[in-house]
């Protein structure tokens, strides 16, 4: 009885927060994806500037 009352509860917390849920999901990947492409830009100037030296 209590794994089933545990498996309702975790469905109920899945459907009403499984739009939030995503969302958080998308931003963090969203800003993940950003941030690597900046650090790809700043890895690239780097090695500019030392080529130019």
């Amino acid at each position: 009885m209590t794994t089933a009352f545990i498996l309702l509860a975790l469905a109920l917390i899945v459907i009403f927060a499984g739009p939030t849920l995503l969302y958080i999901c998308v931003g963090y990947a969203d800003y993940m994806l950003e941030r690597r492409r900046h650090l790809l830009a700043v890895k690239h100037a780097v090695r500019r500037r030392s080529d130019e030296l």
